[in-house]
């Protein structure tokens, strides 16, 4: 009776195991760290439209001018989407050297992406500093608050989270050169194109967010 229940405990832990389990625990991790972030920009956010509500009602805020390399850096987010999602539907059917190209190609716009994000973060940096070299000359500067810190705060730390998923993508990239995603087993490049679809959505939200507010 004894051996026959060690046995059965055996198997049930010997199942937290199996692949299929495996799975369904990475599913959870993506989902933590989906809402997790999700959690950290929205809070973000609409802390930053209540205290840029509260300021216009008292002083005269700078006007916020994006600059188009951000605007830029959006559009190889999207194509980035497009090509991921094309490596995902690539391997579902086989085709290992288009979707290999494909996550090369990703690679190279994420690669891109960091470079404008890094030249449009200068220029945030630039438009800051020349609003505070002009507000010294007038009397009662802090009547005149600017978001150049928040959008700066905001892009510094999605990049942040960019970078992560940078990484997860040029692992995934060397796991496709070891013929190691099929259409059977492709989760990891499935988990990257969910991760790059979000991030996306979240920076198109966020820039949009900025852009109308001010």
């Amino acid at each position: 009776m004894s051996a026959s229940r060690n046995r059965s405990l055996r198997h049930r832990f010997a199942q937290l195991f199996t692949s299929r389990d495996r799975l369904s625990q990475r599913d959870f991790g993506l989902a933590i760290f989906l809402f997790s972030t999700t959690v950290l920009f929205i809070g973000g956010l609409l802390a930053y439209v209540i205290v840029r509500s509260n300021l216009s009602k008292h002083h005269e805020p700078v006007n916020l001018v994006i600059p188009p390399a951000l605007w830029l850096s959006t559009v190889l987010l999207i194509l980035g989407s497009i090509s991921i999602q094309r490596a995902v539907y690539y391997v579902k059917h086989e085709k290992q050297q288009p979707f290999r190209n494909c996550l090369n190609l990703t690679f190279l716009l994420g690669g891109a992406f960091f470079v404008i994000q890094t030249i449009g973060l200068t220029h945030l940096l630039q438009q800051h500093s020349d609003i505070l070299v002009s507000l010294k000359e007038i009397k009662n500067a802090a009547n005149y608050p600017s978001s150049y810190g928040a959008l700066f705060t905001f892009v510094l730390v999605h990049a942040l989270h960019f970078f992560i998923a940078f990484g997860f993508l040029g692992l995934v990239i060397y796991n496709a050169y070891l013929y190691l995603y099929d259409h059977e087993y492709h989760w990891g490049v499935h988990a990257c194109a969910v991760v790059w679809h979000f991030l996306g959505v979240i920076w198109i939200c966020m820039l949009l967010l900025f852009y109308v507010v001010g």
